[in-house]
């Protein structure tokens, strides 16, 4: 006697429930928005009226060329002598403001960590000049 196997097609199709899916996406949007404020880091921002300073007694330019050369209000100055001389500076009674220079083709990178030299020297007043549009 040989047996017959029949397959019935059947109309059913099977679905997978999504509700536990959401229920987890929900928790970890809820773990985000309360995590994300505690992550930002704040910058103070002096404002006018916080307190008053003496504006700087002179102004000194750092020139940062594409080749990467430095020029200290124009003269030649390699990396470890600027560090040394705006740490100078900024321990000297009246320090003064230094304002960053770029050529249009330097890179981001020898900007960045021009100024982060300078960051790390301690001057209190250090600005980025752009070279405007033309």
């Amino acid at each position: 006697m040989s047996a017959t196997l029949r397959f019935h097609a059947s109309n059913e199709q099977a679905e997978i429930n999504v509700t536990p899916l959401i229920d987890v996406l929900l928790a970890l949007v809820v773990i985000l928005m309360i995590a994300a404020p505690l992550t930002m880091k704040k910058l103070g921002v002096p404002l006018a009226g916080d307190h008053e300073t003496a504006p700087p007694s002179r102004t000194a330019t750092l020139s940062v060329l594409s080749t990467g050369e430095l020029f200290l209000d124009g003269n030649a100055i390699n990396r470890a002598q600027l560090g040394a001389t705006l740490e100078t500076w900024a321990h000297s009674p009246q320090p003064p403001a230094l304002d960053i220079r770029a050529d249009r083709e330097t890179s981001y990178d020898k900007v960045a960590s021009t100024l982060a030299i300078a960051q790390r020297s301690g001057l209190a007043a250090i600005r980025v000049q752009g070279t405007g549009a033309d």
